[in-house]
């Protein structure tokens, strides 16, 4: 049912047992309301898998210092596994990225920055303020992501590259197979 626009307070009382919050939503129309709900239980699960799991530092910069340590794993292999790495890291920094550019910020800029920053300071929680633009810690200014969201999102990943491996691997050893008769034709 759509509510009051302009309603602007949040109350959580205090109650006896387990701990609890209603989550009121209110809107202007039918369509908004449904995103909004949809919001709050997104919003809800993440609250959920933090309390459970565990937090990280936000804003893309757990996948910085990741996509860092990937760089450094990359100079030891070669072939397509340096490859691979290297997409992986690259990847990983589109997430932070992506948050920058939707700040209306440089990417290439800003990428710099928090990794200078990052490895000048020994710090993971160092990324962009996206008001500013300047390097902060994101731990400091609450800006957390669930550990769990993480680390399912990697886990995906991977499984994901896996599995696009093996069907090229497959394929490249189908077309091997092939080759020789390719040549003959029925007349």
């Amino acid at each position: 049912m759509p509510g009051d626009e302009k309603q602007e307070q949040i109350r959580i009382e205090g109650g006896c047992g387990k701990p609890c919050a209603t989550v009121l939503v209110g809107a202007a129309t039918e369509e908004i309301l449904g995103e909004r709900e949809r919001i709050a239980k997104d919003a809800a699960s993440a609250v959920q898998a933090a309390l459970n799991g565990g937090v990280v530092p936000g804003g893309g910069a757990v996948e910085l210092a990741v996509g860092r340590d990937l760089d450094r794993v990359k100079s030891e292999l070669k072939g397509m596994t340096a490859y691979g790495v290297e997409c992986v890291a690259a990847a990983l920094k589109r997430t932070f990225t992506q948050i920058v550019v939707n700040a209306g910020f440089n990417p290439l800029e800003k990428l710099g920055d928090a990794i200078s920053a990052q490895l000048a300071e020994g710090s993971d929680c160092l990324g962009i303020d996206c008001d500013s633009g300047a390097v902060v810690d994101l731990w400091e200014r609450g800006i957390i992501d669930p550990l769990s969201v993480k680390t399912n999102a990697l886990r995906a990943a991977a499984e994901l590259a896996q599995a696009i491996l093996r069907i090229d691997t497959i394929i490249k050893k189908k077309e091997s197979v092939q080759e020789p008769g390719a040549g003959s034709q029925n007349k």
